[in-house]
């Protein structure tokens, strides 16, 4: 083993354990759907379009 690859397994396994992330990719289960979040993005956009067309219904008031 040459001093330069073990230079370099060195800088990236420290490299590896210093930026470990708390996020982490898993496998998405479609048969069993995540419904909080499908309840809150439905909610979130409904009360958006609430917003805007209130807005747009008091501007075209103007």
């Amino acid at each position: 083993l040459s001093p330069h690859y073990i230079l370099t397994y060195l800088k990236s396994s420290v490299f590896a354990a210093l930026t470990r992330s708390a996020f982490f990719a898993r496998r998405r289960m479609y048969d069993q759907p995540n419904w909080v979040g499908v309840g809150l993005a439905f909610t979130t956009s409904a009360a958006l379009w609430a917003f805007v067309s209130q807005d747009v219904i008091s501007h075209e008031k103007i």
